[in-house]
Order: C-alpha cells, then structure tokens, then sequence
C-alpha cells in the first residue's frame, strides 16, 4: 500500500505520546519510590481497619509476621498478604499465651477498641455461619480494604500523572499541534518517526514497558515498576531521544505575543498534557494497531519462480 500521511502522522503521535508517557511513568515511579507512597497508602488502609488505633498499628507492624516483610527495621512494608495480616492481628488481640485461633480471647481483647470491636464481633458471626476460621474473615475483610486502597491509590497516581505530564510538556515545549504540522509537511521527519515507531514496537512488548499493574489482591498498590531506566537500559534509546529534540524544545521557538500563538500553543500543550497521562501501555497498543494496519497494506512478495517472463512449468518424471 503507498503511504498514507494521515496514518503516518497518526503514527507519529502515538510515538511521541508513548515516548513521554514512559518519561512519566518513570518520573511516577521514582518519586513513589522516594517518598515511599504505597506504604503512605497502605498505612491509611490499615488505620481504617484498626479504628485508627496507633498502639495497635505499632504492635502490629512489630509482629514477626509483619516486620520480616519491610526492607529493614526502619522502613515500612510496600505490602501485607492478607492471610499473614489476619494471623499477626488475632494473636495480638487474643493475648499472650493463647491461640489466635482463640475466638472468645480474640474478641475479648478487641474489647479497648471499640470500632474493631465492633468488626470482629461481625467476621466471628459470619466465620461460625460459613463454617470457615475466623482468620478466613479476616484476611477477606483486609483484601476487601485493600481493594480500596488500591482505589485511593490509582486516583493518586492519575492525578500525579497530569501533574507529571503538564511539567515534561512544557519543559519540552511539546505541542501536539506544531507536532502533527510538521509530521504532516515534513515528509523526512514523518519517515524517520514511522521507522523509529516500527522498531519500538518490534522491540517492546506491553509487559515489557514500566507499567503500573494492579493484579495481586495481597498487595494494597499491587504495581511494580519494570524497565524503568535502571540495569536494563535507559529507557529511550538515543534515536528516539533525538526525535524528540527535532518537534520539541525552547531553542527555535519564537514568542509572539498574540492571541493566535497563545491559543495554539495553550490548545496544543493541553492536548499532550491529556495524551500523555493516559499512559504508556494505552499508546504502545495504540502504536501497535496503527503499525499493524499500515504493515497490513502492502502486498506480498511473490514468491512464484519465473522464466523468461513465463512460469516455470513442473519438470517431467
């Protein structure tokens, strides 16, 4: 199929939007990193369930079962299994020298609080109608908070995104407007960019980019960062470093102080600033599909020997 430049400059844009959009997830998870903000959530999650009772939340971090899971004594866990939350809770409450399978003790030590009181006496009832223990409840009770936790969590990160990607945009001064302009009249620039597309996706996979997943139920964040410019690299490769540097920057722009220049440069780093915060998995798909389309097109070799113009005609036994 010959090019198509409305694709192509379809293709351009995915390209530069997942290209900052892996710039902001690694930026998110760097700052996350630094100011520990999964343990910040999860702490908030635990302080719901205990009724935000301070004393039990330090016993509860001290317990062995919890205090392996953290880096080191002086830091805070990033996450706590369910199963391994509800046992170190119940043999809290049910004291020194009993069982945490002990219910009347579990629950007679819950009586200094009277919210988790309340909780407990709750997941006993329905542990004794389902015939299951009462650390069954427990651990579903603490997956069910951490579920919203993980809420709480995503909202922080999508309203830490816009922020991040509002910051990039405009340090890099990419406006999707002047962008697509010149992906559309600069067909050099448009072929290099559909080049350097078709590379990133044969490369990368989805799993491969430093996505925020949230897939495991034991973990108040469940988001593990991957391929985030670490051992592995930096994240964007000198060529598509340059590419960036041939539609963004500060060094040739020319202020005009007119309405026209603020309209287009307002209306444009707006929609990077939205592009750009839907993240990096939501345009390597994009990317892939326009790619996948483009490729799509072209006709296939033709394989069929030939001889003197003519088709070889099968040799006779």
């Amino acid at each position: 199929m010959p090019s198509m430049p409305i694709l192509d400059v379809a293709i351009g844009l995915s390209l530069y939007y997942l290209l900052l959009g892996l710039v902001c997830t690694t930026v998110n998870e760097m700052t996350a990193a630094f100011f520990n903000t999964r343990s910040v959530y999860l702490m908030r999650g635990i302080d719901r369930l205990l009724g935000n009772d301070s004393e039990l939340r330090k016993k509860l971090l001290s317990h062995p079962l919890i205090r392996s899971l953290a880096e080191n004594d002086g830091k805070l866990p990033s996450y706590i299994p369910s199963a391994g939350f509800a046992i170190a809770l119940l043999d809290i409450l049910s004291g020194a020298g009993k069982p945490h399978t002990d219910t009347a003790a579990v629950l007679e030590g819950a009586k200094v609080n009277p919210s988790l009181l309340e909780a407990m006496t709750a997941l006993a009832h329905a542990a004794q109608e389902r015939g299951v223990e009462l650390k069954t409840e427990v651990a579903e009770w603490f997956d069910h908070a951490m579920d919203r936790v993980s809420g709480w969590y995503k909202r922080h990160t999508q309203i830490k995104s816009l922020a991040v990607a509002a910051i990039i945009t405009l340090a890099l001064n990419v406006n999707t407007i002047a962008v697509g302009t010149t992906l559309w009249t600069n067909p050099t620039v448009r072929a290099a960019v559909v080049d350097a597309a078709q590379a990133r996706v044969a490369q990368s996979a989805p799993s491969e980019l430093p996505l925020v997943e949230y897939n495991n139920p034991d973990d108040a964040t469940a988001s593990t960062p991957i391929m985030a410019g670490t051992s592995q690299g930096p994240i964007l490769s000198q060529d598509e470093q340059d590419l960036l540097g041939k539609v963004g920057g500060w060094s040739g722009e020319k202020f005009e102080n007119s309405a026209i220049w603020w309209w287009q440069h307002l209306a444009g780093w707006i929609m990077t600033i939205l592009a750009v915060s839907l993240g990096a998995p939501f345009w390597f798909d994009t990317l892939q599909h326009f790619v996948n389309v483009r490729n799509a097109g072209k006709a296939p070799a033709d394989s069929r020997p030939r001889t003197g113009g003519k088709a070889a005609q099968p040799e006779e036994a």
